[in-house]
């Protein structure tokens, strides 16, 4: 081996070995530190941020259901640990606690104050929480707790709409308007969340039929949205490709596949031109490392679907035709493509790992004043640095049956 491919070897090793040691500090932080509150009247509810002194300044039901989620996927790598198990439980615990109320809050601040979502029922939040249920329920780290099933699915139905799609949210009382905001209005996001309900459909005994119909109808809706019209925010959109990926099964896949993945290129190509991912397309705004992250884990698994699109087609190649042993129509293009996005997204990565702290915390933002560490990012980054190192042929297989935190 020649020096000059000794040192990219060399590199690419210490590069690996780096985003590795970023995804275990931030499991630990995760697993041992304050993201999932120990004691005091939340006791196994999951933050949303957390302050330099480590204390919780709100802990969020959406995010407890990524956090069962994301439990989901250790266990699916790592096996049935027993910290796994109690803080799963735990997190259902406290779940059963919030949906007790009888308006159940969508942010609950350590120090009391007002919030317009509390007032307020999101469809992709409760979907998070039923979809969380469902991961942590297939690995057996819970017992299905069908009491908070049941009274998930209830929520739920509430937001049903009159063409029977999902609303995105509803208020718990009163008629007047929310700010305009993706969240509070249909878009392709809802794909992540319906993908979610129809997931947990999978595992969950007695889920309303007009319930998974209701998903299957706002996930069709919504992608065919995206396909049209991206959302100009750079979350909400990454949020529909992966709703988009969580079901490559769906009879629609393949044919949705080069349409979304050319709207994920185009996000790409903005960044590139601009040396940073975009939070919108109308302007660069903060760097925000939840959305590397999920560019990241969008990047390889789309791009591993490519690659196995173009296998497939090549396979389908008569063996005497002159295209044996070449790539199908479109395949080379497609394959420099794919080698030039890994580059970039290895480097995403190398950005992401270089702010995971010694501990494993992460910020939302390096560029924000005031610093927050924010628990949806780390859930976010931890999957997209453990899945970057491996190899097309695992990511790929990843791919066949996600678990999109």
């Amino acid at each position: 081996m020649s020096a000059p491919v000794q040192a990219v070897a060399a590199s690419r090793a210490a590069s690996e070995k780096f985003r590795d040691l970023g995804a275990a500090r931030i499991a630990r932080w995760l697993l041992t530190g304050p993201a999932q509150q120990s004691d005091g009247p939340h006791a196994g509810a999951v933050a949303g941020w957390i302050g330099t002194d480590g204390r919780a300044g709100y802990v969020y039901p959406e995010i407890t259901g990524y956090y069962l989620q994301w439990l989901a996927w250790m266990t699916r790598r790592h096996g049935r640990q027993p910290l796994y198990v109690a803080r799963a439980e735990a997190a259902v615990g406290w779940l059963a606690q919030w949906l007790a109320d009888e308006r159940p809050p969508t942010r609950i601040y350590v120090v009391s104050r007002d919030d317009w979502r509390n007032d307020a029922l999101f469809t992709f939040d409760l979907a998070m929480v039923l979809r969380g249920i469902g991961a942590a329920a297939k690995t057996g780290l819970i017992t299905t707790p069908a009491k908070v099933v049941d009274r998930t699915c209830s929520e739920l139905a509430r937001i049903i709409g009159s063409d029977g799609q999902f609303e995105a949210c509803i208020r718990h009382r009163g008629d007047e308007n929310f700010p305009e905001r993706w969240s509070t209005r249909r878009g392709p996001f809802l794909a992540k969340a319906a993908a979610g309900i129809l997931d947990a459909g999978q595992t969950l005994p007695s889920m309303p039929a007009a319930l998974l119909s209701a998903a299957r109808q706002t996930f069709d809706a919504s992608l065919d949205a995206l396909t049209r019209a991206p959302h100009d925010e750079t979350h909400p959109f990454l949020y529909a490709v992966e709703g988009f990926l969580a079901r490559p099964d769906d009879p629609a896949f393949a044919a949705r596949l080069p349409k979304i993945a050319a709207h994920f290129d185009a996000l790409v190509a903005r960044g590139r031109s601009s040396g940073r991912l975009p939070e919108a397309k109308s302007n660069d705004g903060l760097v925000r490392l939840d959305i590397v992250a999920q560019t990241i884990r969008a990047g390889l698994l789309l791009d591993a679907h490519r690659r196995d699109r173009i296998s497939r087609r090549s396979e389908c190649v008569p063996p005497r035709s002159p295209l044996r042993g070449f790539a199908a129509p479109g395949g080379g293009a497609i394959r420099a493509l794919g080698a030039a996005r890994r580059r970039e997204l290895d480097s995403l990565a190398d950005t992401l790992a270089q702010y995971v702290r010694a501990d494993g915390a992460l910020p939302f933002s390096p560029d924000a004043l005031d610093v927050q560490f924010n628990v949806w990012t780390a859930l976010f980054a931890e999957q997209a640095l453990a899945l970057v190192y491996r190899e097309p042929r695992e990511i790929a297989r990843i791919a066949a049956s996600p678990s999109i935190v």
